[in-house]
């Protein structure tokens, strides 16, 4: 009995020397690889702070040999609609419109809206409140803007509503005027009682601006690494989840609608037979989110203005000693906007459109310091949701994104 007792106790302790050995092992790897992660860490901060050259401008493969004639085609039909409908006329009211796009059906059969939309109307009730849908969006685009060169068979070619909601709030602000938000969008404040705004184009009835934006992004010295964490194709943008037209027949939004025409048929006609054309988080940026948005506006101000422009020249000098405005073929700097005269502006910038040079058509553009509408990121310099500047709140929740979702949506949209 004993020796039995004996034997139990030996196989107990070596079992409980196997554990022990188990867990120090375990233990061993487990401070080995926190080791590794935090000489990760280190090494992509380090990455992250290295970069020391800032960059102002961007080109977008898009632009390279691109459609003009489909361009200009597109461009003409945009002027001629002007034409036929002055633009004084319903200006007041359409101007004074907030604008949200939801498309696609619901269970019911009508959109459901959110706490943030229904709370976005009810602070602005002294704007009239437009929700598109799916029925309406149909409609302007096939019959009232009927047209516009290969608008609605693009605008039909979209596999994914945040492409058509993209194209969309360029055409109604554009022809209509007034506020576009996302319907993720919270107001912080009134429109009407927007710092950014009463510092600008609410100071007079009749602004000489057309086109007001704010601040997404302003990181031109953000290294690859931090480029690549943040999944960004530009260190700089302007936002487009929220926009402001006080007038209609914008000049920058026509050529903003005229390259996401032009882009979205070059996609088309480039992509394979048998699948189609595909679009990620890169392509839809290039073809109808910010990307082509912040490029667009950065061009028609270096089109329109005068060589001897602030905007210009503060451009020139952030570029001494980078050469990103020296052509190939030259050693003379271009002389275009880049993004150097919006970083880490404090007070909006406007350019009225009678600063244009003799002959161009700018209608004038303001720039929203980031904390007006771009608060609430880790990034940009912008403060928190509850920043004193802060006219909206967005939730940067990421659903214009169907690919991340499941592959019936990626695959077929809706």
């Amino acid at each position: 009995m004993l020796g039995w007792t004996a034997q139990i106790r030996r196989r107990i302790g070596r079992r409980r020397g196997v554990v022990l050995c188990t867990l120090l092992i375990a233990l061993a790897v487990l401070v080995r690889g926190l080791s590794l992660l935090q000489n990760d860490l280190n090494t992509r901060q380090a990455a992250a702070l290295a970069d020391d050259r800032p960059r102002y401008l961007y080109r977008s493969s898009f632009r390279n040999d691109p459609d003009h004639v489909f361009e200009e085609q597109v461009s003409h039909a945009l002027e001629e609609i002007e034409r036929q409908q002055p633009a004084q006329h319903g200006a007041k009211e359409s101007a004074h419109t907030i604008w949200q796009i939801m498309l696609g059906s619901q269970d019911n059969g009508s959109p459901t809206r959110g706490d943030d939309s229904l709370k976005f109307e009810e602070v602005n009730s002294e704007w009239k409140y437009k929700l598109v849908t799916t029925e309406w969006a149909e409609e302007f685009v096939t019959i009232t803007l009927a047209s516009i060169p290969g608008l609605a068979r693009l605008y039909h070619s979209y596999p994914h509503h945040v492409l058509r909601a993209d194209l969309l709030r360029y055409l109604i602000l554009w022809y209509y005027g007034g506020y576009y938000a996302d319907t993720d969008v919270f107001p912080a404040k009134s429109i009407n009682n927007c710092p950014s705004l009463q510092q600008s184009v609410f100071q007079t009835d009749t602004p000489d601006v057309s086109l007001v934006v704010g601040i997404e992004i302003d990181e031109p010295f953000a290294s690859a690494q931090k480029m690549h964490d943040w999944h960004w194709v530009r260190s700089y943008g302007f936002i487009q989840y929220t926009l402001y037209a006080p007038r209609r027949f914008s000049p920058l939004l026509r050529q903003i609608i005229v390259r996401v025409l032009s882009h979205t048929k070059r996609h088309i006609d480039r992509s394979s037979f048998f699948l189609g054309a595909r679009y990620n988080e890169l392509t839809t940026l290039e073809i109808t989110g910010p990307g082509v948005f912040t490029d667009t506006i950065l061009d028609v101000l270096s089109n329109t203005l005068p060589g001897d422009h602030p905007l210009i020249l503060q451009s020139l000098e952030a570029d001494e000693g980078l050469g990103d405005l020296i052509p190939p073929s030259s050693v003379i700097p271009q002389k275009r906007v880049t993004w150097a005269p919006f970083h880490r502006i404090t007070s909006p910038v406007c350019v009225n459109g009678s600063e244009a040079k003799s002959g161009s058509d700018l209608g004038g553009l303001c720039v929203l310091p980031v904390n007006a509408w771009g608060n609430g990121q880790r990034h940009s310099g912008a403060e928190n949701f509850l920043s004193a500047h802060a006219c909206i709140n967005h939730r940067f929740g990421g659903t214009w994104k169907p690919w991340k979702k499941s592959w019936k949506k990626y695959l077929f949209g809706k």
